[in-house]
């Protein structure tokens, strides 16, 4: 079964402010070997998560993991993401959709910071 990742992440009204998604798409690209790995925003940016669903299933994609690149649990996590879901799977019935936990409560972010802080000393 061919998996789809799409990083999602909020979209900056500011040109470049993409360049960090972009980088760890294309090193999550490289690290899958062979997986669809597309970006979308829910605000301000292209491409939409509609539009990065579509791209995966012309892409092959019957699997698709849509990992929240959020900080916090806000309203883009608790109810646009999961309105975004249940519209897609109504649409695509076959396809199967799941999405992770947002970024920013993975238990590894306490070292990510303190890692930040080490390194601004």
């Amino acid at each position: 079964m061919k998996t789809a990742v799409i990083i999602l992440g909020h979209g900056s009204r500011s040109d470049g402010n993409d360049a960090v998604v972009k980088r760890i798409v294309a090193a999550i690209r490289e690290s899958v070997n062979g997986d669809i790995v597309e970006y979308a925003y829910l605000q301000y940016a292209q491409p939409t998560p509609d539009e990065a669903l579509d791209s995966c299933i012309r892409q092959g994609a019957k699997k698709i993991v849509i990992v929240p690149f959020f900080m916090q649990s806000g309203m883009h996590v608790t109810k646009d993401i999961p309105a975004f879901l249940e519209k897609s799977k109504q649409k695509h019935p076959t396809l199967d959709i799941r999405v992770t936990d947002y970024v920013g409560a993975h238990p590894l972010m306490e070292q990510i910071i303190a890692d930040l802080i080490r390194k601004s000393r």
